[in-house]
């Protein structure tokens, strides 16, 4: 079965082959989070690091469908109006809908899509370990975790430079604080979490669980320390929230007072957050075997899933979850005005086959 084209009934457990070799991914989606995406009316992007997918979940007017792309380990996942911006290993990768298009995409179901995203620039950064992305008001941004800064997108060299915390030093290949998320307010860097305070190669590796911070980049001083492996910082509603990653909790931050809440706790190392309404869309990996941490929530009960909580009232509403196939999820964000979206990737025959201009778009078809 296409993954493309593969709905995921509620509680049912169906199996899709996504790769080449055979391996299949096993996947469904709860009566809770079925019923949430029957009401949101758009559609949830997130990217799997270690499974090398980008995956969108859409809504086709009775359940949930899975659309998987292969990437080259993506990580960061942000949409901007009609365009989605995701890092990968090598690359920074830009994708603009084609609106016109989506709805012969799939000319043995014409209308089944109704967005059609596709690639429009590449830029090669080389492997910076990049991270949560950016359309800011002066370029494309990202987090370079290898040289622990923000970092904007070139024509002429790998990466150009925009903001490193005071406490590292030298701009160099040392990934010295493992810089793990970063937040926006307004279209400019706001804050970032780094997994420890360290102008050592790698010097973070040793404070991990408890040596966390968030940083505010406009006044480049540390705001929150003793963190457990925070990630994905992000401004909502006139406060910074962020993940607790090591014990799958939610936080939000007083930014004036900088009281912290936790809102909830969830099963899995929490890493990818992104907001609707009164929903926190939280993403959720199963702790590593071979990775030695104090995790409160240990790898034989976490879970991969995608998690919708009521901000209001700490409640789980749904999941979506992996059974097999994919045990980690990077990065979550939303396309809030598309229900069932098409992903094109260079290696996709229809990506050569797309035609568009400012005012026209075409499918040049060979029949």
């Amino acid at each position: 079965m296409e993954a493309g084209k593969a709905p995921v009934e509620s509680e049912k457990r169906e199996q899709m082959s996504v790769q080449p070799q055979g391996e299949s991914v096993l996947c469904h989606a709860d009566d809770g989070f079925k019923n949430w995406m029957s009401l949101y009316g758009g559609s949830v992007i997130f990217s799997t690091l270690y499974s090398n997918k980008v995956v969108v979940l859409g809504w086709n007017g009775r359940e949930v469908t899975v659309l998987l792309r292969e990437f080259d380990a993506p990580a960061g996942v942000s949409v901007l109006k009609d365009q989605i911006l995701i890092s990968s290993r090598r690359e920074v990768s830009l994708f603009a809908n084609a609106p016109l298009l989506a709805h012969d995409y799939d000319l043995s179901a014409p209308g089944s899509y109704d967005a059609c995203y596709l690639p429009r620039a590449t830029w090669y950064t080389g492997d910076l370990k990049a991270r949560d992305t950016l359309a800011g008001r002066d370029g494309l941004l990202f987090l370079n975790t290898r040289f622990s800064s923000i970092s904007r997108t070139s024509f002429k060299y790998h990466f150009e430079t925009v903001w490193k915390p005071d406490f590292v030093t030298d701009l160099v290949p040392e990934d010295r604080c493992h810089l793990s998320g970063m937040a926006a307010i307004n279209g400019e860097p706001a804050f970032v979490t780094a997994l420890g305070v360290s102008d050592e190669p790698g010097g973070w590796r040793d404070k991990k669980e408890t040596g966390g911070v968030l940083i505010d980049v406009q006044k480049n001083e540390i705001v929150l320390e003793g963190l457990k492996m925070p990630h994905s910082p992000r401004w909502y509603r006139e406060c910074l929230w962020f993940l607790g990653s090591l014990e799958g909790s939610l936080w939000v931050m007083n930014p004036v007072t900088h009281e912290l809440k936790r809102v909830c706790r969830l099963p899995g190392f929490a890493r990818g957050l992104v907001f609707y309404e009164n929903y926190a869309i939280i993403g959720l990996s199963k702790f590593r075997e071979n990775e030695k941490i104090s995790a409160p929530i240990q790898n034989n009960t976490s879970r991969c899933a995608v998690a919708v909580v009521n901000i209001l009232n700490a409640k789980v509403e749904g999941m979506f979850a992996f059974d097999r196939g994919c045990t980690e999820i990077w990065d979550v964000s939303l396309l809030p005005d598309a229900r069932r979206p098409a992903l094109l990737t260079m290696e996709k025959p229809a990506c050569s086959e797309a035609l568009t201009t400012e005012n026209c778009s075409w499918w040049v078809r060979p029949h």
